[in-house]
């Protein structure tokens, strides 16, 4: 009997922010295995259900995405010919379009009828060629990749849309310098890594608040839970209490008593649940507010990755263990300081804070598995799945189970 081929072949997705010049979020770009391969009906029937299911993950349980957030989707010749475009929501939909595409009468029809009914069209790997102006007169933006432009090629780039009032998209911004150069010459949009990477700004040191915050981390993991000293720890914080409070009296505990202090809120929760909510708390207020929120939301979705992979292999990995090295992955990110100076305030064994700090080891091969899920880099994510010998299905699962967890921390009905 042949093998069948595996399903996970087709649903394997990952999201990357599109951010604004303040850092705010404008848009996820969904990026789907097999996406521009999208040519026969079988891969083109399975990808229009991806599409609605990675659509659906980009929404945490209950609510949708606010209205402002865009979701930014490739789609080839043929999937504009055969309207999978309409399977997503118009207000919120980008169809991201290759400049190799060729400007058939037929398909410059279909983008003039999708435009029309609502949805935003973006012209991907922009470079100026000859069916690149053509298509550019139907565009609402253009996404340039930075890493393989020159600043010559950039600005023919930008005074080109500026004729035509285009906004621009520049994707894989790697530094801060690439940053600024992409403000200056007048890019609106911005994708990359470069919000990851820290800027070790000279002097820099942790404020007294900051490390507070850490220690409180510490005292949170240790293996005997005392109440007593959390409740006190906790009750000088008047934000942190006050988000406890008001999330235990929430319909989705269902306690059948008002909590009234925060020992008895540490007691009825339970210290695993507390724990780990305060973990994700904790490091989203150490978050600078200047830095953007896709920081500590990517770190919590790492966390519960990293997690659920412990979990759910037979690898005997720490699941506990696993939560940590995710959710500090980002920490020199976040503080614009080296790993090395951050975990001397952390309770990590020293097989993580190797990791952590870019050392070689059985935890650090988890941590690239992430990285290349978030860059939808499917051929070393491919080889590492074989090499760590893990259920490609069970990896795809544990991605779109933490992207519904953490997405139910931060995103707030409502929000904008």
């Amino acid at each position: 009997m042949s093998r069948k081929k595996p399903l996970y072949d087709k649903t394997f997705f990952a999201r990357q922010p599109i951010l604004m010049p303040d850092q705010s979020l404008w848009g996820y770009e969904l990026l789907f295995r097999n996406s521009s391969e999208a040519t026969s009906a079988e891969i083109s029937d399975s990808y229009k259900a991806t599409l609605r299911v990675a659509a659906d993950i980009c929404a945490a349980p209950g609510e949708n995405l606010p209205d402002n957030v865009k979701l930014v989707v490739n789609f080839s010749h043929k999937a504009i010919m055969d309207k999978v475009p309409y399977s997503l929501p118009a207000a919120k939909t980008v169809v991201q379009i290759p400049e190799t595409t060729p400007p058939t009468p037929n398909l410059i029809k279909a983008i003039k009828e999708l435009s029309e009914d609502g949805f935003y069209i973006a012209i991907d790997d922009f470079e100026g060629r000859p069916q690149g102006e053509f298509l550019i007169a139907y565009a609402d933006a253009i996404i340039v990749d930075f890493l393989s432009a020159d600043k010559e090629k950039l600005e023919r780039i930008c005074k080109l849309c500026k004729e035509y009032e285009t906004k621009l998209i520049a994707k894989r911004v790697e530094n801060t310098d690439q940053f600024n150069m992409a403000q200056e010459l007048g890019f609106n949009f911005f994708q990359g890594f470069y919000f990851k990477r820290p800027e070790n700004v000279k002097g820099r040191k942790l404020r007294s608040g900051e490390i507070v915050k850490l220690k409180l981390l510490k005292l949170i993991e240790d293996s005997s839970p005392d109440f007593e000293a959390m409740a006190e720890a906790l009750q000088n914080d008047v934000s942190i209490s006050f988000r406890l409070l008001t999330l235990l009296n929430s319909p989705t505990f269902g306690f059948s008593q008002k909590i009234t202090s925060i020992k008895q809120a540490l007691v009825l929760a339970g210290w695993k649940m507390v724990k780990n909510w305060l973990r994700v708390i904790l490091l989203t207020d150490l978050t600078p507010k200047e830095k953007s929120r896709e920081l500590p939301q990517l770190a919590t979705q790492r966390a519960k990755f990293l997690q659920l992979l412990a979990q759910n292999s037979d690898k005997g990995l720490p699941t506990d263990s696993m939560f940590l090295l995710g959710l500090f992955s980002l920490l020199g990110a976040m503080f614009d300081l080296p790993m090395k100076e951050l975990t001397s305030y952390l309770p990590l064994e020293d097989e993580i804070n190797q990791a952590l700090c870019g050392e070689e080891n059985s935890y650090s091969r988890y941590l690239d598995l992430t990285t290349f899920f978030e860059s939808g880099d499917w051929d070393n994510l491919d080889f590492l799945l074989g090499e760590l010998e893990l259920d490609p299905v069970m990896v795809a699962k544990s991605y779109y189970e933490s992207t519904r967890w953490a997405n139910s921390f931060f995103q707030i009905p409502g929000a904008s």
